[in-house]
């Protein structure tokens, strides 16, 4: 049991690509794709680091995160899953692909610019939202600053900014034309700021082409420029000409970004030419640009350290929570879970001085028991842990460092008493305490981890009585719905006074680990028609699937409790009208009478061949079933332990009815050969029972088939029938 317990507490994420050895994040799904991850509401090894970190750095900020919403009437909805996390609310700056791109914006008033310039907007069309590399600056909102500065410089007259404006538009699309503005523009007085502006889109142009030796010398000219935006700007280009050098010869044979052949030089000029930038212009335009981009100088380094202290710094001063996810999104790309073939000699990253957030992610990640079971994977040490005590005591974050040694403790040594020692049930948690509450989880777990069924049912009802977010107010639910069907007490769930009000936890008991009395209680007395109608259509089909005929004909009787069907589209897999068959949709050439009166018939005796055969017809022709698609799935250890009781029954099905009728010597041969080509044809086409979940070998089916052939000859049924499969 305890084998199974831990490997619904800690199992590991299947399905991930061989060649990323980092980790076992969804690295393909990025939250600026709007791509929503789900995850526990707690600090949990097996959530994805981006979880585990928006969670934590959002807590710390007091930021709200983009949850899933909990519906107003729980006890009515079975979608709601606790924590789906999506990271952003409204599109925020591309930069988990790109660390510190410069954010490009379409609500700049170009329009009224370039109308004020000479220039009609139609003439701003062609731009590339697409732009990538060195080009990605040379979008709408650089195109406004240009124009804006252009407009704001009284030494220009009308017709230098007319020109200026007219050439930086062509640049802008592509169509830069030199010979045809700087005969223009020569005449420009030397030291002007028409001069100026006219160098810069000069240097600017030579940038965008790629002739870096050629832009950096016309730039270190005019970072001296008596024109500030000149000057300023010209001084940023001089750090995006080195940064761009880096990489100009770093492609592999496949076009593929090398650190090995990155340019260090450039590198180190790149991040001395950022802080120079960063030192003249302190509230800079290109402020924020330049000290993302420092990430991204960083990144084309290898210099892991110092990049996890970038984004650490920049992690815990975010105050905007769509940032902060971008923020998060792109340090999980670049540096927590970036992609490493396993031919490489580099390493994960596992910790950096001055990051406590960024190491403990990768700590509990390490702790993942996939992470446990690989050699390739670092390894956390109690001397590990000891020796970045200190880095979170100066950090002033000495209880995120206990969490950490206490789900040491639980994951990967799998010291459970230990646990339950080192934390104390706690009288009240505080709002936005993830760490508190995280620790209260862990103890729960252990207790669970050491089958202490009545001890974890009451630390988690201690926890729904505090003060706890919507989120980990389900979580708790689920944690107590748990442990009360381990502890057979499954009808303590549907208690009056119970507090697991969520229908999707109560759905899986229901049509699962529920036994008839239950069923019919709910049936009949549940707190609205839409879990009515789960208990009851679940308690009808078992009774067919039991042979309790009788008792199917007295349930039936529940229907009066439900007052309003509910919605179809949303509760179609227990609709209650599947049982109002009337038999139309037999076979041809077999007819049945509705499943009311087959189910009478069989009441009165249990063997009956026909009406066996139309009950079976009744499954065959509406997909009747427990359906559990709708609230299985997200449920942890409740999920496991209702389909392990879904798989107890192989025979949950139709094969059976016509395993009974080819028994019995008694059955007219309108039946008996009947139920031969239907049983034969559960396997068709594929050699696959799809009648239920019994192993039938070949032989078994061969033999039915053979009779069919051999002692009816000339039946339709065995005409119908070519093959056995």
């Amino acid at each position: 049991m305890k084998k199974l317990l831990l490997a619904v507490l800690v199992a590991a994420t299947a399905g991930t690509s061989p060649t990323v050895m980092a980790s076992f994040d969804e690295i393909s799904c990025r939250w600026s794709d709007y791509c929503a991850m789900s995850g526990v509401p707690y600090l949990a090894a097996e959530n994805d680091t981006r979880i585990n970190l928006l969670m934590l750095a959002a807590g710390m900020r007091n930021l709200p995160m983009v949850l899933s919403s909990v519906p107003q009437e729980i006890g009515r909805s079975r979608g709601y899953t606790f924590g789906v996390f999506s990271g952003e609310a409204t599109p925020a700056a591309d930069q988990a692909t790109s660390p510190g791109q410069t954010t490009v914006t379409q609500d700049n008033p170009l329009d009224a610019q370039a109308l004020s310039l000479g220039i009609k907007p139609s003439g701003l069309s062609g731009f590339s939202a697409e732009n990538e590399g060195r080009w990605i600056s040379n979008n709408p909102l650089s195109l406004s600053q240009f124009f804006q500065a252009l407009l704001d410089d009284r030494q220009l007259d009308q017709a230098e900014r007319d020109l200026l404006a007219l050439r930086r538009a062509k640049i802008y699309r592509g169509e830069a034309q030199p010979e045809q503005f700087l005969p223009l523009m020569e005449n420009y007085a030397a030291g002007s700021h028409a001069a100026a502006f006219r160098d810069y889109l000069s240097s600017a142009e030579q940038f965008y082409h790629g002739q870096f030796t050629d832009a950096d010398t016309g730039f270190q000219r005019l970072k001296e420029s008596d024109q500030q935006w000149v000057a300023e700007t010209a001084t940023y280009m001089l750090f995006r000409v080195a940064l761009n050098q880096i990489t100009e010869n770093a492609d592999d044979q496949y076009g593929m970004f090398d650190p090995q052949r990155a340019n260090k030089e450039a590198g180190a000029q790149a991040l001395q030419r950022a802080q120079a930038y960063l030192a003249a212009y302190p509230q800079g335009e290109y402020v924020d640009s330049v000290q993302g981009l420092q990430r991204r100088v960083n990144w084309y380094l290898s210099d892991w350290p110092r990049l996890a202290q970038l984004y650490e710094s920049e992690i815990t001063a975010v105050t905007e929570i769509n940032t902060l996810g971008a923020m998060v999104d792109e340090g999980d790309q670049i540096l927590l879970s970036r992609y490493i073939p396993y031919d490489s000699a580099e390493q994960p990253f596992i910790s950096s001085a001055d990051a406590p957030l960024l190491t403990f992610i990768q700590t509990m990640k390490w702790l993942r028991q996939y992470n446990l079971d690989n050699p390739a994977m670092p390894k956390v040490t109690d001397e590990l842990l000891q020796g970045y005590k200190p880095m979170f005591v100066a950090a002033n974050q000495l209880p995120l460092w206990e969490y950490m040694h206490n789900a040491w403790l639980f994951y990967q040594q799998k010291d459970y008493a230990a646990v339950i020692t080192a934390i104390q049930p706690a009288a009240q948690l505080a709002a936005n305490d993830l760490i508190a509450f995280s620790q209260q989880i862990l103890y729960g777990d252990a207790l669970v981890m050491q089958e202490n069924w009545s001890g974890a049912e009451a630390h988690w009802r201690h926890l729904l009585s505090l003060k706890l977010s919507p989120y980990q107010q389900q979580y708790m639910q689920l944690m107590l719905a748990t442990a009360l069907v381990h502890e057979n007490k499954a009808a303590a769930i549907f208690t009056s006074d119970s507090p697991i009000n969520n229908l999707r936890y109560r759905s899986v008991v229901l049509k699962t680990l529920a036994n008839k009395a239950l069923l019919q209680q709910q049936a009949a007395s549940a707190p609205n028609d839409e879990e009515k109608t789960i208990a009851l259509h679940t308690l009808l089909f078992k009774d067919l699937m039991v042979g309790d005929y009788q008792g199917f004909i007295d349930d039936s009787q529940l229907k009066k409790n439900i007052k309003q069907t509910p919605d179809p589209q949303v509760f179609g897999d227990v609709a209650l009208s599947v049982f109002d068959w009337n038999g139309s949709q037999t076979e041809p050439g077999y007819f049945c009478a509705s499943l009311d009166s087959n189910v009478a018939v069989l009441a009165k005796n249990k063997t009956d061949p026909h009406a066996m055969n139309c009950v079976a017809e009744f499954l065959r022709t509406t997909f009747a079933d427990i359906n559990t698609e709708a609230e299985m799935g997200a449920n942890e250890q409740l999920d496991v332990l209702a389909r392990a009781e879904l798989d107890k029954d192989k025979a949950h099905g139709r094969l059976k009815y016509y395993q009974q009728v080819i028994a019995d010597p008694k059955a007219e041969p309108e039946d008996k050969t009947y139920a031969l080509y239907r049983a034969v044809m559960c396997f068709s086409p594929s050699g696959y029972n799809s009648c239920d979940r019994q192993e039938i070998s070949q032989k078994t089916r061969q033999r039915w088939f053979s009779l069919l052939k051999s002692q009816y000859k000339g039946n339709q049924w065995e005409q119908r029938l070519k093959y056995y499969w």
